[in-house]
């Protein structure tokens, strides 16, 4: 799919001379805002930037200074297993 975001051409030459890479960042910043509305998940950035693991996605991700979707139910869940693998935690 090809996103086209109309701009007077002043405006696109003034943003390109700002930035060269103003395509790739326009679909970088896409993709961020749709991970963060919950609309695209770490495959699906994974698939679109044609990664080989979800994991280079979470990468990616990083590096565009975005947390992974990681709520205190999933912490919750994540520690319940943890204590059914490896019993209850001692103080």
């Amino acid at each position: 799919m090809a996103i086209t975001i109309q701009l007077p051409n002043e405006i696109e030459e003034y943003l390109r001379r700002q930035d060269p890479r103003l395509d790739g960042h326009a679909r970088d910043q896409f993709l961020v805002a749709n991970y963060q509305a919950g609309r695209l998940s770490t495959g699906d950035i994974a698939v679109i930037l044609g990664f080989d693991t979800r994991f280079q996605a979470e990468q990616w991700l990083a590096d565009h200074g975005v947390c992974q979707n990681y709520s205190s139910e999933d912490l919750e869940a994540d520690r319940q297993t943890l204590e059914r693998i490896l019993g209850p935690v001692r103080p």
